[in-house]
C-alpha cells in the first residue's frame, strides 16, 4: 500500500467515525427526549397518585371502619395485609405502597346505603 492510499483510508475511516458519532449524538437527543417525557409523565402521576390517596383518606374517615359489616371488616383486613380483593385481582398480591381504587370500591361501596345516608 503506497502513502496515498493510507491517507486516503486514514480519511474514509476518520468520515465513518463521524457519521457514526452523528448517528450517536442524533440516538441520544431522541432518548434524552424520550427520558423528559417520561419524567413529565412521572411527575404528573405523582401528583396524581397523592391527590387519589388523600381523597381515599377522607373517605375512609368520613365512614369510618366501625360501620363496616362483618364481610366487608374481614376483605378491609385482607387489603390491608395486601391482597386484592377486588373481582378483577382477588387474592393477587398488592405492590409495597399500592392501592386500588377496585378494592377501596369493594370495601366501601354501599355504605351510604347501610347507614341510611344519601348523597
Amino acid at each position: 500500500m503506497n502513502e496515498n492510499q493510507q491517507q486516503n483510508n486514514i480519511y474514509d475511516n476518520l468520515a465513518k467515525l463521524g457519521s457514526h458519532l452523528t448517528e450517536m449524538g442524533n440516538e441520544l437527543a431522541a432518548l434524552k427526549s424520550q427520558l423528559n417525557v417520561a419524567l413529565a409523565q412521572n411527575a404528573e402521576l405523582t401528583i396524581e397518585n397523592r391527590h387519589l390517596q388523600e381523597a381515599i383518606k377522607k373517605l375512609r374517615d368520613q365512614h369510618g371502619e366501625q360501620q363496616l359489616s362483618t364481610g366487608r371488616r374481614t376483605l378491609n383486613e385482607l387489603y390491608h395485609q395486601g391482597f386484592h380483593v377486588c373481582r378483577k385481582h382477588f387474592g393477587e398480591r398488592l405492590a409495597p405502597h399500592e392501592s386500588c381504587i377496585f378494592c377501596d370500591e369493594a370495601i366501601f361501596s354501599g355504605m351510604d346505603e347501610q347507614s341510611g345516608r344519601q348523597e
